[in-house]
């Protein structure tokens, strides 16, 4: 027998009377929603998608992502999540890299994807077909349920994989703040292929909330899906929240709790996000986590400036002798897809090095002091600064440059540079031309500096805090 939790999960006989996801011209209850994608999970099987595949999703839809995610799942097939702001050159690296054989995607991706079988569902023609694939099973705790990207220090992005029991244990801790109740409303306001946006999808299968979908990420859009259909939990991160104090936006009513996470959050805009009603809490995690593992209010925030807060329910923190933060949970990632020794190196003795330095104060409130070594989070984004080098270097006229973060209030962060040229004729406008055609639009520099040389160690690599510095 199948644990209940899962049920949540894959029962729309849990929620029959609910409405599952409402945007602002449509909705969908949770038995429509479940009818649907196992008319989905139909067609998938039909082109031979089975238990165990990993199955690669780029599909921008929010209602249909839903729909064949949960059709994936109902197939114990493994979605891969792509960042649809990739490339298409980035998107055709990993689908290489990792070996996959095809791709589910709504977008356009060129010829270079010959070898790959590109299915492309009929979306509007399976919602008119009657048929409802029947051969379905509801997986067990311990199935993979998902791979989540994020970027590695090599620039090669890391799959994390989470198995359902790890994001429902998540999902569980997080309840210590978030109280979830039958008919509330998750907005989707952060993009699915992160980790957070992902758990508000399964927060909501869970317990049974709406799903709030956003015309799109931009934040008139954000604006109109809080003011017109009232949702109860928002998941922010720094720039989005700036952007709604900036436009002096009270919360609607409805609003209980806001998360502000995925990088540095300031202090200041939690205490006027709380002025204006959004009942914000600072937020720590990362993808292999399963999302937030500490939270602080802005009461809190009031007495402890700067922290991120204590470890919520079954979320341990420990801190090694060299600063860096160990995360012992039961919602950490099972591995690092077909990468066993950098599993083994990051999950040791049941603990999660996070790569991240900080400090816990005899309150037992943990504090960040550096993020995941060099990574930049950028609006909620990573950027991995070598990715970005090795971008810049190709350029003819550039002798070296180092990437680097910059603390911005709006942003958390920002991608800067520093250069030396070889050339004259070398200039930011220039670069930022180039670049465009070979990184996404928010890995490319904001700030651009030229100097002569460059410190490096006597091994020759940079010295990147003193570079930092520096600038």
């Amino acid at each position: 027998m199948k644990d209940n939790l899962l049920n949540n999960f894959f029962s729309f006989s849990n929620h029959i009377d609910l409405i599952a996801i409402v945007s602002n011209n449509h909705e969908l209850t949770y038995k429509e929603l479940f009818d649907q994608s196992q008319t989905i999970a139909g067609f998938l099987a039909s082109k031979q998608i089975k238990k165990n595949d990993y199955v690669p999703i780029l599909i921008e839809d929010q209602f249909y992502f839903i729909k064949t995610i949960i059709g994936l799942w109902y197939l114990g097939a493994i979605p891969v999540v792509i960042n649809s702001k990739l490339l298409e050159k980035e998107i055709i690296t990993i689908i290489e890299d990792y070996g996959f054989n095809l791709l589910i995607s709504d977008k356009y991706i060129n010829n270079e994807l010959n070898h790959i079988e590109n299915i492309k569902i009929d979306f509007y023609q399976l919602l008119h077909c009657e048929d409802i694939y029947s051969d379905i099973s509801i997986p067990n705790n311990d199935d993979e349920a998902v791979v989540i990207f994020t970027s590695g220090t090599s620039g090669r992005p890391k799959g994390v994989v989470h198995t359902f029991s790890s994001l429902i244990k998540s999902i569980e801790n997080g309840n210590q703040i978030l109280k979830h109740q039958e008919k509330d409303r998750w907005l989707t306001s952060l993009p699915f292929y992160h980790i957070g946006g992902f758990q508000i999808l399964c927060r909501s299968l869970y317990y049974g909330c709406t799903i709030v979908l956003s015309e799109s990420l931009k934040t008139d859009d954000l604006v109109t899906a809080i003011t017109k259909l009232n949702p109860t939990h928002i998941s922010l991160v720094s720039a989005q929240l700036q952007k709604f104090i900036y436009l002096g936006m009270k919360a609607s009513k409805s609003v209980r709790i806001t998360l502000v996470g995925g990088g540095f959050v300031d202090d200041e805009l939690i205490f006027e996000a709380e002025k204006l009603g959004w009942k914000p809490y600072r937020v720590y995690g990362s993808s292999e986590t399963a999302s937030m593992v500490t939270a602080i209010s802005a009461n809190e925030i009031i007495s402890k400036p700067q922290s991120v807060g204590k470890p919520l329910n079954n979320v341990k923190i420990k801190i090694s002798d060299d600063s860096e933060i160990l995360i012992k949970s039961n919602s950490l990632f099972k591995k690092y897809l077909g990468d066993e020794k950098k599993t083994s190196s990051k999950l040791i003795n049941d603990f999660y090095h996070s790569g991240d330095l900080g400090f816990v104060d005899d309150d037992g409130y943990l504090f960040i002091e550096a993020r995941r070594n060099d990574l930049i989070v950028t609006g909620g984004e990573n950027v991995t600064p070598i990715e970005v080098e090795k971008a810049i270097l190709k350029i003819k006229g550039i002798k070296e440059v180092c990437v680097f973060s910059k603390p911005n209030k709006t942003w958390g962060q920002i991608v800067a540079c520093v250069i030396v040229k070889e050339d004259n004729f070398v200039n930011a406008k220039m670069i930022k031309e180039i670049l465009k055609q070979q990184l996404a639009g928010y890995k490319i520099s904001k700030q651009f500096f030229f100097t002569d040389t460059l410190p490096r160690t006597s091994l020759g690599k940079l010295e990147r805090e003193k570079i930092k510095k520096m600038f």
